[in-house]
């Protein structure tokens, strides 16, 4: 799904808009940027929304012409980054806007926040749903209303051993503690009513019930606001931090500063311009001048202020230290800033060491586009019904549906989500938003495009690893008892399957019927394509019949699909006949899940050229059909450790690895490898027995039989009833 982020900060300086294709869902959410732009706001908008930031100017009148002047610079903006990413807008699927924050009261009996940027303005000037007023359900459901990122933060920045907080400098300071998750992070936790909901069929995991966020201070905002009284204006930031390093920090004012209450208040909390805008600025401002200082002294010690104030809370509020701040902001791009905050940082972290302090552009997230990227997947989590807040960043009671959504121009008796599914099912015939221009493109980059695309195989076969290991016990479990494994598919996905299916004689020794490959149209679908065979249901009901299905088989079905005639025919046939049935398809909520047993469903998302399923759909098939072979002959005692002790040494070059598997198995020579193996008959499995439990190959073979052929537990198994002779 194609969804356009917009975001305002509190610095309120323009629109950021990120483009970013999404699919699967939390934990296991895919996001790639298809395109960034920045679009300042017109100087008389601004200076208008800066008026209606004070109190005593910001009148009814102002603030309602206000709402739609910046609900036409978000559509500007949204309009801007399609045109400039090469698309056009019904391409997108939706939009998720933050708008921009006029006023935020986050607790108290009057606790409230207004966003201005009427989203039907939005919706009407770009025909696109969008979805806005995030901030509000968390509130009604006694949230702060923030930071509402937090809940990003944790699904795109959470590491395995490492600590971190993924700190966001913009005109306000709030960073997202990130506890390392363990080898279960990500997998269902148990869900109860505190910490799930239920959404889009299924129930919701609370994937980052660990991790907790709250706003800091300030922090561009307060720097802003100086630099803008010392220019006279003309200067709205300090740009790379040049006033700053001109100045002083004066240690008695940032004494002062942060000394200040806010400071103190434990999480959750969050603040805003009605506590450090321009009558806190003004202060300060009028305080430094009063102690002598220029006025590029107040912007470094205001600078210096944000950086103690992000180190304070590092130290008084983590349940343990960080081993890496992750930056992003505008704040990111401000070198001083960025060296006072490594200074204020260097004895927070593990043993009082310093904090590695990073961009997230290392991490693949561009500074400043994380807040428009989060909206982006915040409206991805609406629309399709699970909630986007984190309570244990905003104070909410539970986790919640953010946002209202505004319809865009959709055809006439169809409703937005119907539209909007429509547009993207199936996903692998889904035209893919990174690669529209792939042929302009130089040969480089078209291979670095292709295998960008790839790298999102192996993730998304991932997320499936469960269903994965499911089908190996149930398929191993009937294979022993003389069942077989019968792959069921048409196209790429059948020539896969018989691919699987002929590798297991020569690998494992497995029977040549043990595992099966059917194809849509016979062997002649292996090299040519067969026309309509797919379509045939009757035919995949007929072939399960003729290879006599039967209770003890498992039949997976294999279709990128998740819709193929032949395959659902196959499945229904197989079912009928008491067989277990899997599904394996890259495509959600298909045919195939309401057919099969056991779904494996790794959505790789669109490919790189629209509907070519032997790319990335493909690899994904390959990858689990592999897993699961492997996996089901690693049951059946195919193998000890990872040596393949079933191979039958009938060319020199089995035989040369039979040798190497008994002389590694055993730590033996090459020489002596060969001996014991001529002892044996050339039995791998009879030779490491015999060898590493001391038996002769009759007492061996006696021990591998009674073990059900499984090397190790005939090794690990006790000597009653073998033969008493000595081994040669």
């Amino acid at each position: 799904m194609l969804v356009l982020g917009l975001m305002s900060g509190t610095s309120a300086d323009g629109v950021d808009a990120a483009l970013v294709a999404l699919s699967g869902a939390p934990p296991e959410l895919q996001w790639r940027i298809v395109h960034l732009a920045s679009t300042p706001y017109p100087p008389e908008l601004r200076a208008e929304l800066f008026a209606c930031f004070r109190p005593e100017s910001g009148t009814v009148d102002r603030l309602c012409a206000l709402n739609f002047a910046i609900g036409r610079a978000f559509a500007d903006a949204a309009l801007n980054c399609i045109r400039a990413a090469g698309l056009r807008p019904d391409d997108v699927q939706l939009i998720g806007s933050h708008g921009q924050t006029l006023w935020h009261i986050p607790t108290g009996a009057n606790a409230s926040t207004l966003q201005l940027g009427e989203p039907a303005i939005i919706a009407e000037a770009t025909g696109i749903p969008t979805i806005a007023n995030f901030r509000t359900r968390d509130m009604a459901a006694g949230g702060q209303g923030a930071p509402l990122v937090a809940y990003v933060d944790a699904l795109l920045f959470t590491h395995p051993t490492r600590v971190r907080t993924a700190l966001n400098i913009g005109g306000i300071a709030n960073f997202t503690y990130l506890p390392p998750h363990g080898p279960t992070f990500g997998l269902p936790l148990a869900a109860s009513s505190s910490n799930a909901a239920q959404g889009n069929g299924g129930t919701r995991v609370e994937i980052a019930e660990r991790a907790f966020a709250f706003d800091v201070g300030p922090g561009n905002m307060l720097i802003d606001d100086a630099v803008r009284r010392l220019t006279g204006g003309s200067l709205d930031y300090d740009r790379d931090g040049a006033i700053a390093a001109r100045g002083r920090i004066h240690a008695g004012l940032l004494d002062e500063l942060m000394q200040h209450p806010y400071l103190a208040e434990r999480p959750p909390k969050t603040t805003g311009r009605e506590m450090f805008g321009r009558q806190f600025g003004e202060y300060i401002w009028q305080r430094g001048i009063a102690l002598g200082l220029s006025g590029e002294d107040i912007v470094a010690t205001l600078s210096m202020f944000t950086a103690a104030s992000i180190a304070q809370a590092h130290r008084a509020f983590l349940p343990r230290p960080a081993d890496e701040v992750i930056v992003s902001g505008g704040g990111a791009h401000n070198p001083t800033l960025m060296r006072f905050l490594a200074q204020a940082l260097a004895n927070c972290g593990p043993n009082g060491q310093p904090v590695q302090v990073r961009i997230s552009d290392e991490l693949g997230m561009p500074a400043q586009a994380k807040e428009a990227v989060a909206f982006a997947v915040l409206a991805y989590e609406t629309w399709h019904g699970r909630p986007g807040n984190l309570p244990a960043a905003t104070g909410a009671q539970h986790p919640v549906v953010l946002g209202s959504i505004t319809p865009g121009r959709t055809p006439p008796a169809t409703d937005v989500l119907s539209a909007t599914r429509q547009a993207t099912d199936p996903t692998t015939e889904a035209s893919n938003p990174a690669t529209y221009n792939i042929d302009c493109l130089s040969t480089l980059e078209v291979v670095d495009l292709i295998n960008a695309e790839d790298r999102r195989v192996a993730l998304a076969v991932a997320t499936q690893r469960e269903q994965i290991a499911q089908a190996i016990d149930a398929i191993a479990k009937r294979m022993s008892q003389g069942g077989r494994l019968i792959y069921v598919g048409a196209g790429t996905s059948g020539r896969l399957g018989v691919l699987d299916a002929s590798e297991m004689p020569p690998t494992y020794n497995a029977s040549p019927t043990q595992v099966i490959g059917l194809i849509a149209g016979g062997p002649a679908a292996l090299t040519g394509a067969i026309e309509g065979a797919e379509d045939n249901a009757a035919q995949g009901r007929a072939d399960m019949a003729a290879a006599g299905v039967g209770e003890r088989d498992c039949v997976m079905g294999i279709a990128a699909s998740g819709n193929t005639p032949y395959v659902l025919g196959a499945l229904a046939e197989a079912k009928a006949r008491g067989a277990l049935t899997l599904g394996l398809t890259c495509n959600a909520d298909t045919p195939l899940h309401r057919t099969a047993d056991i779904v494996i469903a790794p959505i790789v998302g669109p490919e790189v050229i629209s509907g070519s399923t032997r790319m990335k759909a493909g690899t994904a098939t390959k990858l689990v059909l592999n897993t699961i072979s492997t996996g089901v002959m690693i049951k059946l005692g195919k193998t000890f450790g990872n040596l393949m002790v079933d191979v039958q040494a009938t060319n020199n070059k089995l035989r040369a690895r039979a040798r190497r598997i008994v002389a590694q198995a055993c730590h033996l020579s090459p020489e002596q490898a060969s001996q014991l193996l001529a002892r044996c008959n050339g039995e791998v499995k009879t030779a490491i027995v015999s060898h590493l439990a001391h038996l002769t190959p009759v007492q061996a073979r006696t021990r591998l039989a009674k073990a059900g052929g499984v090397v190790r537990r005939a090794i690990e198994a006790k000597n009653e009833g073998d033969c008493s002779e000595s081994p040669s």
